[in-house]
């Protein structure tokens, strides 16, 4: 609907007459986050009860028993780099795993089982195939490998563990200690710890008379992964420990490869202060220092650990670094390490009158900045953080249907672009993979991108197993961002880059995609995420509503993309032609009525692990409040009555749910406290039978794997409630149902517009947008049926009504204020 020439006058006319006021910059987060700091009284022993610091690459968990404080280090990049590859030689192209298929497929329908779903498991020559591809992902290598733990031990009889703090405004833990010695005055000890924001450096103080008796180090270590033993050595008042991480995976039962080149190292390096001696014990693996004498005050311990990507001589510069660190005084690390999270918080708040929710999004927000950071590697399922195996069920590694994106889903909405740079990284690092599975197993151009990589060096997919290799989705699923990063900033220059990888992906999808007798283009067949697996005659293999409902978003991105760079001009008809005419999501009719499935002839009611069904919502956004509303009912309805397991659906079911404006914050709040562990962290928890669960099942299998990175995207889903922009409309606090007051500033919106307001359960006041590049800013108006006024600088803007979203044009720099009038 085009605005007429009287909507036009009408919004002009009220914005001469009535100049908004300046509002209020908004919260201050620092203030906020003071107030949601982790507490916990007593000792808390088991690693997921530990407080979590980070920087963003270097990890910390923190566990603290009655007799010890325990600090357990990892790194994005601290992995056992090791890859086997052997599985290479059996990989078969695509071709002939679709004839296997069908001899599968004619077996099952001989033996009476048409309706097979998982011949990959059931009939012989495809699951002889399976186990030859799957054999080198059946390696305990490659994995996170935990950096070591420092335990500074202390006589029970004596001290007392008392409360324990985690700030979130600057990543500083303080432990309370009792301290009762035999025969002298009771008293207080304080314990602090902080990984520094900008080095790979932790630091430890305790005032007054530390009641430590010995302080140990050890490595990580463990028969079964075959490594390298690791080398301590002691000099005094410092210690260190090399790990060396081969680039050669042991082929002999006996001997292990020699050096490579190619090998990389842990190096730690830790440096007490005065009063103590040490000795490093190889055979038993440690380095253990003892008191020389009476508690000393002002202990301190200064720890660094580097990689080779931090410096090529870790091994060197590690104890350098660890004592030019602890010459600085505690204090002066701290304030700069503060200035840092500072920086951090400046760039967006909230401040929610319901304080669960509030905690929130400020406890997850601290620890995406633990495991984010430019320039560190993107990280894995359970990020930064790791015990023993901890953190390596599956490897830990990157799993592109869902898993390792998630993650990012609230960066942007947060205004924390520079957190999606790590991923950036991994999409251009996988190209060369995606291309070999293009060319040498689907014989296409362009990229394919695999289920499952690591972040060490390899060079073919290293899970390429029916069915998880063979899901269509995750190709544009692993570019999508790339194109969400370019639309929140419309940052060209970051489009450049972006291109490559979205032009790859879209090159395979359109040489993939075949056009039936209907006209439609179908990309099949395909496997729904971790449902069904390869059936007997593709028959629940076919029209996948991600892949449609992804594929449709890259199509609109690279039709878009291409035009502002002035780029494959020649290739958009046949883009075009190929969105225009995808096959259509498929539906079921069950007993609440028509809904999406996740496949075409999909059974009702059945049980999912992930909300795929209704993924045209999110994470595709082809529907939504202000897009393709005819079929929004629908939408509606197949969220509504969706079943879910559980397990991996915490922030994915009410994302969606936010997108549409359904989300019930109290069902959400009760989700989140079900899923949350003693340390505030959300992991993922069975919640239903059904689907790939039994009555027999552990319910809380999951919930000790490691952190589960992706449910630190919590945010996302209040950001949603907050503010919108899917389809680069502004909607502010779409979703307020069971949100009560609320405010937020600097969230940010496509167009690079960040926006603040305030919501106080009836009305939204204080609405302010800057403006980063210009353009033309679409404002749905927070007060139905009243007419606003838009000023910059206290001169009025012009607004011209369209379909009822407001539009005016904007600057680079200026600040937008908006009201009623």
């Amino acid at each position: 609907m085009s605005t007429t020439r009287r909507e036009f006058v009408a919004g002009s006319a009220a914005a001469a007459a009535a100049p908004p006021a300046p509002v209020p910059a908004g919260p201050d987060a620092l203030q906020i986050a003071a107030r949601h700091a982790v507490v916990r009284d007593g000792p808390t022993p088991n690693f997921f009860e530990g407080m979590l610091l980070g920087n963003g690459d270097l990890g910390l968990c923190i566990t603290a028993r009655p007799d010890a404080l325990g600090l357990h280090f990892g790194k994005e990049d601290a992995w056992d780099i090791r890859v086997s590859e052997d599985h290479a030689q059996h990989v078969l192209p695509f071709a002939e795993l679709m004839k296997m298929w069908e001899r599968a497929s004619e077996r099952a329908r001989k033996a009476g089982r048409a309706d097979a779903t998982y011949l990959e498991n059931s009939d012989p020559e495809l699951l002889a195939y399976q186990q030859k591809v799957s054999s080198s992902y059946a390696k305990p290598w490659p994995r996170p490998w935990p950096c070591g733990t420092v335990w500074l031990h202390w006589d029970s009889r004596w001290v007392t563990v008392g409360r324990q703090k985690l700030s979130l405004v600057d990543g500083q833990y303080e432990l309370q200690l009792g301290v009762a010695e035999h025969g002298k005055p009771p008293r207080q000890a304080t314990v602090r710890c902080f990984v520094s924001r900008d080095l790979n450096h932790a630091a430890v103080e305790c005032d007054g008379g530390a009641p430590f008796v010995s302080v140990a180090f050890y490595p990580h270590f463990e028969a079964r992964a075959r490594m390298p033993e690791p080398e301590l050595s002691v000099n005094g008042l410092s210690f260190d420990s090399l790990q060396l991480c081969p680039a050669t995976a042991p082929v002999d039962p006996v001997k292990l490869p020699g050096p490579s080149p190619d090998d990389s190292s842990i190096a730690v390096s830790g440096r007490l202060s005065p009063g103590w001696q040490g000795v490093a014990n190889p055979p038993r693996r440690r380095v253990i220092y003892t008191r020389t004498g009476a508690a000393q005050a002002g202990f301190r311990l200064d720890i660094s650990l580097l990689t080779p990507r931090d410096n090529p001589r870790n091994r060197e510069t590690a104890p350098s670094e660890a004592a030019r660190l602890s010459a600085v005084p505690f204090a002066e690390l701290r304030k700069k390490s503060a200035a840092s999270w500072r920086e951090f918080w400046s760039k967006s708040a909230v401040d929610i009158a319901d304080r669960e929710l509030e905690r929130i999004w400020y406890q997850n927000q601290y620890w995406l900045a633990c495991c984010l950071k430019p320039g560190a590697v993107a990280p894995g399922l359970f990020g930064n953080w790791s015990r023993g195996s901890i953190g390596t069920a599956w490897h830990g590694d990157y799993h592109m249907n869902y898993n390792t994106q998630q993650v990012f889903w609230g960066v942007f909405s947060s205004n924390h672009v520079e957190q999606h740079l790590p991923y950036v990284d991994l999409v251009e690092k996988l190209m060369p993979m995606a291309e070999w599975n293009a060319r040498e197993q689907f014989g296409l151009p362009g990229a394919y991108f695999p289920h499952s990589a690591y972040p060490v060096p390899s060079k073919v997919n290293p899970y390429p197993v029916p069915p998880w290799g063979y899901e269509i989705c995750e190709t544009p699923w692993t570019v999508q961002s790339l194109w969400w990063h370019y639309e929140y900033t419309k940052d060209v220059d970051f489009l450049k880059r972006a291109y490559k990888p979205m032009r790859a992906a879209t090159d395979f999808l359109i040489a993939y995609a075949k056009q039936g007798s209907d006209g439609r283009y179908r990309l099949n067949p395909s496997v729904s995420p971790e449902n069904w697996g390869l059936t007997a005659g593709h028959r629940l293999n076919r029209d996948i509503i991600i892949d449609l409902a992804l594929t449709e978003f890259l199509l609109d991105a690279m039709l878009e993309a291409s035009a502002v760079l002035d780029v494959d001009a020649g290739l958009r008809p046949k883009w075009k032609e190929v969105r225009e005419n995808l096959a259509p999501y498929p539906t079921v009719k069950g007993p609440y009525g028509e809904v999406w499935a996740d496949v075409a002839d999909a059974p009702p009611e059945f049980v999912y692990n992930v909300p795929v069904t209704a993924s045209p919502v999110f994470p595709a956004e082809q529907v939504g409040l202000d897009r393709r509303r005819d079929v929004l009912d629908l939408a509606k309805r197949t969220i509504a009555t969706v079943r879910l397991e559980g397990s991996n659906d915490l922030v994915w079911q009410p994302m969606m749910r936010a997108r549409l404006g359904m989300l019930d914050i109290d069902w959400f709040k009760r989700e989140v406290r079900y899923c949350s562990m003693p340390n505030g962290i959300a992991n993922d928890r069975v919640r239903q039978i059904g689907g790939r669960f039994s009555d027999g099942t552990n319910f809380d299998y999951m919930l000790e794997m490691g952190v589960w990175t992706e449910n630190l995207s919590l945010p996302g889903v209040l950001n949603e409630c907050m503010l919108q922009s899917a389809a680069g409309v502004i909607r502010l606090f779409p979703n307020t149902h069971g949100l009560g007051p609320a405010g937020f500033r600097s969230l940010r919106a496509k167009g690079a517009f960040l926006v603040s307001a305030a919501w106080d359960g009836k009305t939204v006041s204080g609405v302010r947008i800057e403006s980063e590049k210009g353009g033309l800013a679409r404002v749905v108006p927070p007060w139905p049926g009243a007419t606003i006024a838009v000023a910059s600088a206290g001169k009025p803007a012009a607004v011209r009504m369209n379909a009822g979203v407001a539009e005016f044009e904007t600057k680079a720099g200026a600040v937008y204020s908006i009201v009623k009038v």
